[in-house]
């Protein structure tokens, strides 16, 4: 089963993949906190009323019918720095298992009320976010190992 989570080398290499999604590009170097992730996400994805909690943000994720596109790409960067001054990691663990369970999600949806999408997490390569990602269990693959 292919994982919901990429890890990727460069951007040229995302870019190339991915070239015809909408690519939301998260800096880690923005978003130390966990107010500035969802205010980042909130801006991004163009996310009405969020309420910046981490219900709102799985519920969003989970609908985005406000947005036109069908395919997009979350893409994280500086992932050393992504929500690294966050207090309490299990906050930061919560966020991972959201992004994971939500691209989860939209892969069994049918539901022909709702526009169906694809949502692909991508995390730039760093030592910290594969950590962060194994001390969770949560399964990655390399974005070059795809077909």
């Amino acid at each position: 089963m292919t994982p919901n989570i990429l890890i990727s080398q460069s951007e040229r290499e995302l870019e190339a993949r991915y070239n015809d999604y909408f690519i939301a590009h998260i800096d880690g170097r923005k978003t130390t906190t966990l107010r500035q992730f969802y205010e980042e996400m909130a801006d991004l994805l163009e996310i009405p009323d969020f309420g910046f909690t981490l219900e709102a943000l799985n519920d969003s994720l989970n609908d985005l019918q406000w947005l036109e596109d069908e395919r997009i790409v979350l893409y994280f960067t500086n992932t050393n720095d992504l929500i690294s001054k966050e207090r309490d990691p299990a906050k930061v663990g919560n966020v991972l298992n959201i992004l994971d369970a939500t691209a989860e999600d939209w892969k069994w949806v049918d539901d022909d009320a709702i526009d169906k999408k694809v949502l692909v997490i991508v995390f730039e390569d760093s030592p910290r976010i594969r950590k962060m990602l194994e001390n969770e269990n949560i399964d990655f693959g390399m974005l070059s190992e795809e077909d």
